[in-house]
């Protein structure tokens, strides 16, 4: 929202909190932002800047919310998408993919953004969606233009723990949820450790928004977490009998041949660095990632968790952080990818082996991967990582092999085609 009075005059306290109410209003949660604004306003312990500041974001919203309201007009698209289109990572790589992939189906797509509350909710839009927002195929939709759509699909269930105050109507064919991550962070003997959402509130708020809807796993992991620790509100739900895995276009990551020898193994991942993507003792991490002088190893996306966990980087570690290069240019400059986690984590997915495999590098991983990628993938345990990896490269039949396994497994089950057979089965009519 454009600012009445310059922030620049205020406190820097009072300025965060402005800039943290003023997005609260932006997008669409209006009950905790207006009271508080509204006491900062009448408040004589208050700044005259800050007092006025106040006043111009209430009066800028109720002016924007008159003139939506005013002029709605009814919006008719194929899908829409709900999620928080503003973060980082995965979820925002994950949705960019899907709307290309309908994009290019020629299906019209409209995106409501809906921040998760207690994030950062004043955060723009991920230039990936933004960059895909045309206004006719893929359109921004705001919270008072009634919506009909073939399929609505939820992204993030966090997003549901508490829904904006200001959302459209949306008529929707068939509703679904991508459950995209596991309700715990971690999962140890004792159960779930670290909350990520509530699985009970994220039901019953979809529920009394948008009615009845189907839960797709995004992959075996979180089906098999939902189904051993969060049973009684699976079996108040509609579980789907299938996963709603991730997609890409294989053509745009293959990479023409592997990389030339040169008498070193250069192994490598890339992901963002989070303690649960990471083995949690130093020794499992040093047998996925050997110090072995034949070995180098590259990541992409910080080792700041490695660096705490070794106490020191590696000699022959080369590390990109988060952002810093194309992970296409990455992974094309490997010849394997190795990729462990956190023994009690529940990766949702695995996007970044998944590219891997696209790009035709072969991939050595964690066997509780196996349900999700079959053959497209060799697994083993931490500490036979430096032998099946000699074995790959020092075997081109057999690193051509499993590069070719890969690629058809991709084909079939992680392509854009494989995701519009999944939402022609739940009623959109694809031309593409």
């Amino acid at each position: 929202m454009e600012q009445r009075v310059p922030l620049g005059s205020i406190p820097g306290s009072r300025r965060r909190a402005l800039m943290k109410l003023t997005g609260r209003l932006e997008h669409g949660f209006s009950t905790e932002a207006v009271p508080e604004l509204r006491r900062l306003l009448g408040s004589a312990e208050e700044t005259a800047a800050t007092r006025l500041a106040a006043g111009a974001v209430l009066l800028d919203w109720q002016e924007r919310r008159r003139a939506g309201r005013a002029a709605a007009v009814r919006i008719d698209v194929d899908i829409v998408i709900v999620s928080h289109f503003a973060l980082p990572g995965g979820n925002s790589t994950a949705n960019a993919e899907e709307i290309k992939a309908y994009r290019d189906a020629g299906l019209t797509v409209g995106l409501l953004h809906h921040p998760v509350f207690h994030w950062d909710v004043s955060r723009p839009l991920n230039d990936k969606i933004s960059a895909l927002i045309d206004g006719e195929s893929v359109r921004l939709l705001n919270a008072w233009d009634p919506v009909a759509c073939a399929l609505l699909i939820v992204r993030l269930p966090t997003v549901a723990l508490r829904l904006r105050d200001d959302l459209p109507e949306i008529e929707a064919g068939r509703t679904v949820l991508i459950v995209n991550q596991t309700p715990f962070k971690f999962y140890g003997p004792e159960g779930g450790v670290e909350e990520a959402w509530d699985a009970e509130r994220v039901l019953s708020n979809l529920d009394a928004w948008v009615g009845p809807h189907t839960w797709f796993p995004v992959g075996p992991m979180v089906r098999r977490a939902l189904m051993d620790h969060h049973a009684e509100v699976v079996a108040r739900t509609d579980l789907a009998a299938e996963d709603w895995t991730e997609c890409l276009d294989p053509d745009l990551w293959r990479r023409e041949s592997p990389r030339p020898a040169d008498g070193r193994i250069r192994i490598g991942r890339h992901s963002r660095d989070h303690p649960l993507k990471w083995p949690e003792s130093p020794e499992r991490l040093r047998e996925c990632h050997p110090e072995d002088a034949d070995f180098e190893v590259h990541v992409l996306g910080g080792a700041a968790t490695v660096a705490e966990r070794l106490g020191r980087i590696p000699e022959n570690w080369t590390v990109h952080e988060f952002g810093s290069m194309d992970a296409r240019a990455f992974l094309h400059g490997l010849d394997v990818f190795v990729y462990f986690i956190a023994e009690e984590g529940r990766e949702a997915f695995g996007l970044a082996p998944l590219e891997a495999m696209a790009a035709g590098v072969p991939v050595v991983m964690d066997p509780r991967f196996q349900p999700l990628f079959g053959a497209a993938a060799v697994y083993c345990e931490p500490a036979e990582v430096a032998a099946v990896v000699r074995s790959l490269v020092n075997d081109p039949e057999a690193y051509a092999a499993q590069t070719e396994r890969a690629r058809l497994i991709v084909e079939e089950r992680f392509s854009h085609q494989a995701l519009l057979r999944r939402v022609e089965a739940l009623g959109v009519v694809t031309t593409g």
